[in-house]
């Protein structure tokens, strides 16, 4: 483990791949945060709607309106709830126009994967999570 929580953090991993979501879980498990997860943005969406987690990592999707339509459904749960979540981005592309568009659209950082627990604790620490 890199970082310590303190307490439970709660996470939620959207990812439409199986084993990336997996992967992700695990590696934010070893912090002992909370992890659950969804396969799209219907799910996500569904899982915020009563209780807002601390952090949000959300995998970029293929389709172009996809996830900024996702972020900025997110933020709008949030302010419904009065809990702003960390939002984290991840995708495979490191292309500056497709990160310039998450964080225009409600994520905090973005993360280019794939990436191993160091990146991750990385992030985390910079996020102010770990």
């Amino acid at each position: 483990m890199f970082g310590k929580v303190m307490n439970m953090t709660r996470c939620l991993v959207v990812d439409a791949c199986g084993e990336d979501r997996e992967r992700t879980t695990a590696l934010l498990q070893e912090y002992g945060f909370d992890v659950f997860r969804a396969e799209n943005s219907e799910q996500a969406l569904s899982a915020c709607r009563t209780e807002m987690p601390d952090m949000i990592m959300v995998a970029n999707s293929q389709e172009p309106r996809e996830t900024p339509t996702l972020l900025m459904n997110l933020q709008a749960a949030a302010r419904r709830l009065g809990r702003s979540p960390v939002i984290l981005v991840c995708d495979r592309d490191p292309d500056p126009r497709r990160i310039g568009a998450a964080i225009v659209h409600g994520a905090d950082e973005f993360i280019v994967k794939p990436f191993d627990g160091a990146i991750l604790d990385d992030k985390l620490k910079q996020l102010g999570m770990v």
